[in-house]
């Protein structure tokens, strides 16, 4: 009798590590979220606050970049402010000449360059936001 309570913890403990191992809610919804953006030719990278970028984290955050072939763009950089203003600290005041839409709130800063424009945001929000945050970013290429 004692041999099958045995094989019983062995097997729950086996069983409790391998579920263990799942990746939680959380990172699904990021795995699906990137999935989805390399699908819609967005190419995401999670990488350290770049030093301009005023943030509170020092954990890495997410660039979600969109490379236009047909554009040239002189380098501009716009950040959100803490009132969820708009502001550009470098280069053109690009971020002015188009409309901002309000699923702009989950972005925290705006970079373009040469042929590519992106985005920093952590990655707080649905697949939904990625189709009008590409579009609003090859507004602001044009």
């Amino acid at each position: 009798m004692s041999f099958w309570w045995i094989l019983a913890l062995v097997l729950v403990f086996v069983g409790g590590q391998m579920l263990m191992l799942r990746p939680n809610p959380r990172e699904q919804a990021e795995l699906l979220l990137r999935n989805t953006a390399k699908k819609m030719n967005i190419q995401p990278h999670l990488v350290p606050p770049p030093n301009w970028l005023q943030t509170d984290s020092k954990r890495f955050i997410a660039c979600y970049s969109v490379i236009i072939p047909t554009a040239t763009m002189p380098y501009w950089r716009a950040e959100k402010q803490s009132d969820h203003s708009w502001k550009a600290v470098a280069g053109n005041d690009v971020i002015r000449k188009q409309p901002i839409p309000d699923i702009a709130s989950v972005v925290l800063a705006v970079e373009g360059q040469a042929n590519s424009i992106s985005f920093y945001w952590y990655e707080e929000a649905g697949v939904e936001v990625l189709e009008p945050l590409k579009n609003w970013l090859q507004a602001l290429a044009k």
